[in-house]
């Protein structure tokens, strides 16, 4: 009787998953590759094993701790293009430390597993470090989802990390001796751990990104502004609109509230009830207007329009300007 692997069956699943989250519109480029990537990932890992612990495939053994240190950085990247920092993902850095890790792994084959190991254990701090941004840093995900983002967050957190300990259980398997067994034991687990993380690529993170359709529940309950938030987003606007203060690359939520003399927490809300999005999006829109008007005096580059405005980024720049005006900075200025 033919049997295939729990690995290969999820492997399939997990293929489907990345499929769904590589033509979701909805999702920023950077995180659908990222996402995409971190799913293919996984099914490959999971369709190695199968061929290693379930056949005895001997080059798979090889290959699989190539694909298996990119899963929980892949995650990583995903979920931090949702936040404002989503371009610096070219700065390389990433690139430069898994290259490192596959030189070491081809060149030292017998640190091969502590290198997977520390590399998850890495990523894994870094993707809980993300647990700790407020919901405006996460520029692309409406204020309303925030709270699926973090649970969706908190599950992938546990299934790798649940997944980087079954991993340093297998190596500590085989380090003493008790490898057969036990490893089909443990490749059944990872996974399960790799369907439970199918299962939050798939359901959650669209969920978390969707825009509000007409006629759902969330549009037909809306939270309207009270007076005080009125009041609020005046003063904020006056503030914008006298000092500029949207210039200023390095603003922060914490910063404008300062200035106001009210919570943070206080700004936030009257942003989200009032305009209907989030703080980054709400300045982001000032610098963009201020961005129009510098692009039509024609006297400035369109790398100084974008520093002048309050940007950094290139990318976000254009994906910003693309976003409220439906054109780059420099069709935009062609069509003046």
């Amino acid at each position: 009787m033919i049997t295939i692997p729990l690995a290969w069956v999820v492997s399939i699943l997990t293929i489907i998953a990345g499929v769904a989250l590589a033509l979701n519109a909805r999702l920023p480029i950077a995180a659908r590759v990222f996402l995409a990537s971190f799913l293919f990932s996984m099914a490959l890992t999971a369709g190695l094993l199968g061929l290693r612990l379930g056949y005895g495939v001997v080059w798979a053994a090889r290959v699989q701790p190539l694909v298996a240190v990119t899963v929980v950085p892949l995650a990583y990247l995903g979920f931090r293009a949702l936040t404002q920092e989503a371009a610096d993902w070219r700065s390389g850095r990433d690139a430069v430390i898994l290259a490192l890790a596959w030189g070491v792994i081809a060149l030292v084959p017998g640190v091969t597993d502590i290198v997977v190991i520390a590399i998850m254990l890495v990523y894994l701090v870094r993707l809980g470090l993300l647990l700790s941004l407020a919901p405006d840093a996460f520029l692309h995900v409406p204020s309303a989802s925030f709270g699926v983002l973090r649970a969706a967050l908190i599950a992938c957190l546990c299934l790798l990390g649940m997944l980087a300990i079954t991993d340093l259980t297998i190596t500590l398997s085989i380090f003493f001796g008790d490898e057969t067994n036990f490893n089909r034991l443990l490749s059944g687990a990872s996974g399960v751990f790799a369907a439970g993380v199918f299962v939050v690529a798939l359901v959650g993170v669209p969920l978390v990104l969707r825009r509000p359709e007409a006629g759902t529940a969330l549009q037909a309950t809306p939270t309207k502004p009270s007076d005080d938030d009125t009041a609020l987003l005046t003063r904020l606007e006056a503030l914008m609109q006298q000092s500029k203060i949207y210039t200023d690359s390095a603003l922060t939520l914490a910063r404008v509230a300062r200035r106001l003399s009210v919570p943070a927490r206080d700004v936030s809300a009257a942003v989200n009830r009032g305009t209907a999005q989030n703080f980054s999006r709400y300045v982001n829109a000032h610098r963009v207007t201020h961005a129009q008007t510098l692009l039509e005096q024609g006297d400035l580059s369109v790398t100084d329009v974008m520093l002048e405005s309050g940007f950094v980024s290139k990318s976000s720049f254009n994906s910003e300007f693309r976003r409220i005006t439906g054109q780059t900075p420099s069709q935009y200025r062609a069509s003046r």
